[in-house]
């Protein structure tokens, strides 16, 4: 599909108003082009926020995938009680990081050390942590991990149940709230081998403290709703060749009221044609589920306790009743 560009939305936009398009909406003195710009970017950064029943727009979805950071649990550890150090015996695959958290789940010992006791400084095979060992012991095996990770450069927000660890095949309990997370955190209660998140400070938080190096995937909503030079996504239109990702009508007719509200003139009926639209390519984009009145087999069937015995499951032969 041919798109057009911001110029010729702009364009479209003013004929319609009845006004004379201008040459160019970026680094001109014609007022109006340059209350055109605003409100187009006012416009793409509204109209993207856009959802209907089946959520917002396909066009703005991303998927992302990361993998956890971690040392792997490292045998042969040692520690003395009141030391800020941590021996390690047999050096694991991957070096353990400033700003690494010591783990408690996994197999890793960590019953000697508070929450959270952070890499501070690394010298071979000698980790220092910001607390001191409660304990002494030695052979005991332990891990370090990052707790937070990054989200994506372009992240505007998570879809809800997708978080999930492609190495367990579990899905990722979250988001959490502040206080189920200090329950975690602060409380007595065992956290389990189940992961969990929390998003805070822009960043991905991860309870317990990861042990392994996991691929994790979540799909989220994109901040950029536009194209600049033709390839680069970004979430303003800074040049009069830039291109929607959602439908050009929208912007034109979303334009259209929008210089009649700023100008102080009726756009009651251009607002009403808009939201329609909007609307109506809302479910065009998302399209949604059938919902079935007979009992014909749903579109998904999912494995359930109805098809899967209590035991033996996957060990008879074929044939066996």
């Amino acid at each position: 599909m041919v798109k057009l560009t911001l110029l010729q939305m702009v364009s479209a936009a003013c004929a319609e108003l009845g006004l004379p398009a201008p040459a160019s909406t970026v680094s001109t003195a014609d007022t109006n082009a340059v209350q055109f710009l605003a409100l187009a970017n006012r416009e793409g950064k509204e109209c993207s926020k856009a959802a209907g029943p089946a959520g917002g727009w396909q066009e703005l979805r991303a998927e992302y995938t990361f993998n956890v950071q971690s040392t792997g649990i490292i045998p042969n550890c040692s520690y003395t009680s009141g030391s800020y150090t941590i021996n390690i015996g047999t050096p694991p695959t991957q070096a353990p990081q400033v700003g690494w958290v010591i783990c408690s789940s996994g197999g890793s010992n960590a019953t000697a050390w508070a929450y959270p006791t952070t890499i501070t400084h690394v010298a071979g095979s000698v980790i220092t942590v910001n607390n001191p060992a409660t304990s002494t012991s030695s052979g005991v095996s332990m891990a370090f991990g990052e707790q937070s990770y990054a989200l994506p450069t372009d992240y505007d927000f998570m879809i809800p149940g997708t978080m999930w660890d492609r190495g367990y095949r579990w899905q990722i309990f979250g988001p959490l709230t502040p206080q189920e997370w200090q329950v975690l955190k602060s409380g007595l209660s065992p956290t389990g081998p189940r992961r969990r998140y929390r998003i805070m400070n822009g960043l991905f938080y991860l309870d317990p403290i990861p042990y392994d190096s996991n691929l994790l995937v979540f799909e989220y909503y994109s901040v950029n709703w536009c194209m600049t030079g033709g390839t680069t996504p970004a979430q303003y239109f800074t040049s009069d060749t830039d291109t929607y990702l959602l439908e050009d009508d929208l912007m034109i007719l979303g334009l259209q009221w929008r210089w009649k509200r700023a100008k102080g003139l009726d756009y009651s009926q251009e607002y009403e044609t808009y939201t329609r639209a909007v609307a109506r390519e809302l479910g065009h984009g998302t399209t949604s589920r059938t919902l079935r009145m007979d009992i014909s087999t749903p579109d998904i069937a999912w494995l359930s306790s109805s098809q899967i015995p209590d035991t033996g499951f996957g060990t008879g032969s074929p044939g066996d009743s």
